[in-house]
């Protein structure tokens, strides 16, 4: 494959990286999604373009490839040092987690961080899927894709509503993360769960709590922790 070169930072296709990075309705619009560094370049083996430096040793393929500057890679990543990579790729599509043992589900969560790290700590502990509700950060904006390490890409992903996830739990042990709810060490281990996680300052919507079981960590000194500390803690202690 012939590789060409872009030195532009005005590049129609400069500007297609940058618009799929920055916009959440453009990139599901494309079902695209823009990778920055070697490691999230390796998750996925179909990419659509690659951006790269001329003197980066890879072997990546795409039905594009463009040698690039430092320039560009910074316009098209938004970091100030980027990794001589990025890359264009499909979006996974939405799967239905209704044969899934092991679901977290997420409601409200607004961090990008705190969301791609679940992700990650979900797929390293077993769990089996992920459910958001509409009202969530992207799973595929920049800083969530970061903080996943490339488990966007292995861990089956629902969008749906409280509904949908009421449909999921009906065979299924469930339980919404509250400070109130019952503490972790008095649940008896279950065969499958789906564990609700919710916004970092207001929990889950209301309606989840009224249906669902609560289920708390008991802390000292401190009134909560933070969600992605604390799911990590439900997650790993539900599940072995």
């Amino acid at each position: 494959m012939l590789t060409k070169e872009i030195k532009s930072l005005q590049h129609p296709i400069i500007k297609t990286f940058v618009k799929l990075r920055t916009m959440r309705k453009f990139r599901h619009e494309k079902k695209q999604v823009v990778l920055a560094g070697k490691k999230l370049v390796s998750e996925v083996k179909n990419l659509d373009c690659i951006l790269v430096k001329k003197d980066f040793p890879h072997s990546f393929q795409a039905e594009e490839i463009y040698h690039v500057n430092d320039a560009i890679l910074k316009k098209v990543t938004g970091l100030e040092s980027p990794e001589p990579i990025a890359a264009i790729a499909p979006m996974p599509k939405w799967e239905t987690l209704e044969k899934k043992n092991w679901i977290l589900a997420f409601d409200q969560v607004s961090d990008p961080g705190n969301l791609g790290t679940l992700l990650r700590t979900a797929l390293a502990l077993g769990w089996e899927g992920a459910f958001l509700t509409p009202n969530c950060v992207d799973p595929y904006n920049e800083k969530a894709l970061r903080a996943a390490k490339g488990a966007t890409f292995h861990l089956p992903m629902q969008m749906g509503t409280e509904e949908d996830l009421q449909q999921l739990s009906e065979s299924k042990n469930i339980w919404v993360a509250d400070v109130e709810g019952s503490p972790l060490s008095e649940i008896q281990k279950p065969s499958n769960a789906i564990l609700v996680l919710g916004n970092e300052a207001l929990g889950v919507s209301k309606t989840l709590k009224e249906r669902f079981k609560h289920i708390c960590i008991p802390i000292h000194q401190m009134q909560s922790l933070n969600v992605a500390a604390a799911g990590a803690i439900l997650l790993y202690t539900l599940k072995t």
